[in-house]
């Protein structure tokens, strides 16, 4: 590697972004050079290949504008030498290798630029391929409904239950199997009732609007009865405030979503749950750790819609294993004849903490299809009437894709765009629950509860004072 110091690690990183394994100080040497005499000058060089360079006028420009200007094509040359020199296939995200794709939208719109001009740059610039330029625009223009002119008020919260029927092989959120950890479950549910007592003083004492509250995990419903009602009923009392505008539960093992369970949320007020088939196949089910069935999901779903739950979403994953094409084409007819209001399409991505990861090489994965599935399910989207409105990236994600949520009009969770966007102060409780605290400038500071339940417990009264006061101070300057 041959570059100036300042762009070393920017280089590097874009090298290991299209080869993982790189061995750097052996085999072709990549050479940059930077040059500023007038304009900006920026060549990428790979020894015995090409030679790749672009320049610009960069008066009009701030030191540290020019200094992310240059990154932005030192990445772009590295990609086309190496894809030129080693016959790899062009990225439909081009240089972009972040979660959160949509705030780079965000931020150039809110510097001033049209999205025509938005649209230009992630063409030019970043080499997104057109449809996924057009689709970043696409989404950050319907997002720009849910921003507010302050971050910290209104605010949402977020209450982590980390439990779950069976641990799912892909699976690295905070979720342990009732079967090894049920025993933690009550002195758990006694933690958690204490710290959503004392956000909710904090919440009146600050005088607090909570736009929503979404309970996730784990699985929410594994809480069942009386001890489901009751803890709903602490929510209903201490949480929602006069202009909570949306109460999700992620309700996404249909399995645990019987009629007294649906009947519950529905007298609580939850507007909006999560059924999560994943796939509409069982043998693909039970090989991912899932215990229900395809006729336990049209059970659930029937069940939610008798009961009255107005909003349903749907989640499903592409590239599990074993699965191609048409097993994806026909898990996307199931679902479109039962009509959610909501989809969310994920892209298989293999994670360290996932069982899934262990027995990689044993696993067949179609990344070859990865742009087939993603466009069939976005036809199936869009033969339901939905339109995307959120969506972000993982590594080690199925084909370099994405995940992308789909909704009916006026069905969008607002959760999940403030979530992802970092454009307001969520509030997390529960195990794993994170809190972000969101500055003007939109710089964040992140609060994390322990995800293991028996350490939530043991941790959250000894810790809960100096978390509200943190979350206190923030919200007060």
């Amino acid at each position: 590697m041959n570059a100036p110091d300042l762009f070393l690690s920017t280089a590097e990183a874009a090298i290991k972004s299209l080869v993982p394994k790189a061995d750097f100080g052996a085999g072709r040497e990549v050479i940059i050079e930077v040059k500023v005499q007038g304009e900006i000058q920026v060549s990428v060089t790979l020894e015995g290949g090409k030679r790749w360079s672009t320049s610009w006028k960069g008066a009009d420009l701030s030191q540290k504008d020019r200094e992310r200007r240059v990154k932005e094509y030192i990445r772009l040359g590295i990609q086309r030498v190496l894809q030129a020199g080693y016959h790899l296939g062009p990225s439909p995200w081009g240089t972009l290798t972040g979660v959160r794709p949509t705030k780079l939208v965000h931020s150039l719109y809110d510097s001033g630029s049209s999205w025509c001009e938005i649209l230009g740059t992630l063409l030019e610039i970043y080499a997104l391929s057109p449809e996924k330029a057009e689709l970043l625009v696409e989404v950050g223009k319907r997002q720009r409904d849910f921003f507010h002119r302050r971050p910290n008020n209104p605010v949402s919260i977020y209450v982590g239950i980390p439990f779950c029927p069976t641990r799912c092989s892909y699976c690295s959120f905070a979720a342990y199997p009732l079967t090894s950890h049920g025993h933690l479950l009550k002195r758990f549910l006694s933690a958690l009732r204490l710290e959503i007592k004392a956000v909710g003083d904090l919440v009146r004492e600050l005088g607090l609007e909570v736009e929503s509250v979404y309970l996730g995990g784990g699985t929410p419903t594994t809480v069942t009865g009386s001890e489901l009602a009751d803890l709903l009923r602490l929510i209903g009392q201490q949480l929602l405030t006069a202009d909570t505008r949306e109460y999700t539960v992620e309700a996404g093992r249909p399995e645990t979503l019987s009629k007294e369970t649906l009947c519950i949320l529905k007298e609580a007020g939850v507007q909006r749950i999560s059924i999560n088939p994943q796939t509409m196949h069982d043998q693909t089910l039970q090989a991912i750790g899932r215990e229900h069935t395809v006729a336990d999901v049209y059970r659930a779903f029937s069940l939610a819609r008798q009961v009255g739950i107005p909003i349903i979403n749907m989640d499903i994953i592409l590239g599990l294993p074993g699965e191609d094409l048409g097993h994806v084409e026909h898990t996307l007819q199931k679902i479109s004849g039962l009509e959610p209001d909501n989809l969310t399409v994920h892209s298989l991505a293999v994670k360290r903490a996932s069982r899934l990861r262990a027995s990689l090489d044993d696993v067949h994965i179609a990344h070859s299809q990865g742009e087939d599935m993603v466009n069939l399910a976005r036809a199936a989207a869009q033969s339901l009437e939905m339109t995307p409105y959120y969506l972000y990236r993982q590594r080690h994600i199925l084909g370099g894709l994405e995940n992308i949520g789909y909704a009916k009009g006026g069905t969008a969770s607002i959760y999940n765009v403030q979530m992802m966007e970092e454009r307001q102060t969520i509030i997390g409780l529960g195990g794993g629950g994170m809190t972000k605290l969101v500055a003007p400038d939109l710089s964040l500071i992140r609060l994390a509860n322990p995800k293991c339940p028996a350490t939530y417990s043991q941790q959250i009264e000894d810790s809960l004072a100096e978390k509200l006061d943190q979350i206190r101070r923030h919200l007060l300057e």
